[in-house]
């Protein structure tokens, strides 16, 4: 009986003594998980970045080398998730206010970038933003120092290594300043080096955005004495803005070549090019609020083979 005695006082001491020290571990627990599932909860009413539709932007990108100048129509789209890759021929015809038609490198040469832009977004019924002009080989050598070569597909020209093999689609490594070596190596026709200069810009440009989306602008920083554009540091922070939403998503890459034909020493586009270009790029609106005309028709309208008569001597300088 002194030893039963013994025991239970000795158990409620320790229970009295260990109780309270176990209330307040378990109270403690209960504090932090309650504080932590506060840090973990999305916090409400914080509005969350998302693009919008002006987080996009159009640029005419010209290329100068020792022998021609290459014309792309690239456009960065966050909104639609969208990077866009279109390549023209310098020859493409585009009409003129003067009357008749000049050709994109005529227009480039007589007057500038920004005729050039000018012209071709009134003939397609787009958009162009900006422009950039841009020595070949400062932009290579600026490219290959950031961006990866990208993996181009090669079916459908007439190049060494187009031939697909079974089970396999041709394609192959390029990086920025081996384009123009290879494009000479190839001697494609005015409409094929215009695809493949799509292809080639579109798949850099996607994969530089992939890895980092600070790239293309940093490009743009590191050649910036260079260059002869409308882009400015508030836009350089545009494109770091659109690719920084790219980044983070898996963006659909568009490149394509505007229908069209060689007629003479003109590529002519095909009344089909206007849509397609609206719909790659977007149209400048759907309806002219002074005409009330359908851009897009009216746009059509300068492939008529009367937009193809005798061109003007070369494009007039902007005021």
């Amino acid at each position: 009986m002194p030893r039963m005695r013994a025991f239970l006082l000795s158990f409620f001491l320790t229970a009295g003594i260990l109780a309270p020290l176990v209330l307040f571990l378990l109270l403690l627990q209960g504090r932090q998980q309650q504080r932590q599932a506060q840090v973990d909860a999305p916090a409400s009413g914080v509005p969350i970045a998302l693009p919008g539709p002006d987080d996009a932007l159009t640029c005419l990108a010209v290329v100068r080398t020792e022998t021609e100048d290459w014309f792309l129509l690239l456009r960065l789209d966050a909104y639609n998730n969208t990077v866009t890759s279109l390549g023209l021929p310098g020859q493409t015809a585009v009409r003129s206010p003067e009357g008749g038609a000049v050709t994109l490198a005529e227009a480039c040469t007589g007057a500038g970038p920004g005729r050039a832009a000018a012209l071709l977004a009134d003939t397609l019924g787009v958009e162009i933003s900006h422009y950039l002009l841009g020595d070949q080989e400062d932009l290579a050598q600026a490219a290959a120092q950031l961006f990866a070569p990208a993996t181009v597909n090669l079916s459908g020209y007439d190049v060494p290594g187009a031939q697909a093999q079974v089970g396999k689609a041709p394609v192959q490594a390029i990086a920025a300043d081996q384009a123009a070596v290879l494009l000479a190596e190839w001697d494609l026709d005015a409409d094929q080096q215009a695809g493949m200069l799509a292809n080639i810009a579109g798949e850099l440009l996607l994969a530089a955005i992939q890895t980092d989306g600070t790239l293309p602008g940093q490009l743009l920083r590191d050649t910036s004495s260079g260059l002869l554009t409308t882009l400015t540091s508030a836009e350089f922070a545009s494109i770091d803005r659109i690719c920084g939403f790219l980044s983070t998503r898996q963006p659909e890459l568009q490149t394509q070549r505007l229908p069209g034909r060689m007629v003479g020493a003109r590529f002519e586009l095909d009344e089909e090019a206007p849509a397609l270009a609206a719909r790659l790029l977007g149209s400048k609106e759907a309806i002219d609020p002074e005409s009330g005309a359908d851009s897009a028709s009216d746009s059509a309208s300068a492939f008529a083979p009367a937009a193809s008569a005798s061109p003007s001597p070369s494009a007039q300088p902007e005021e």
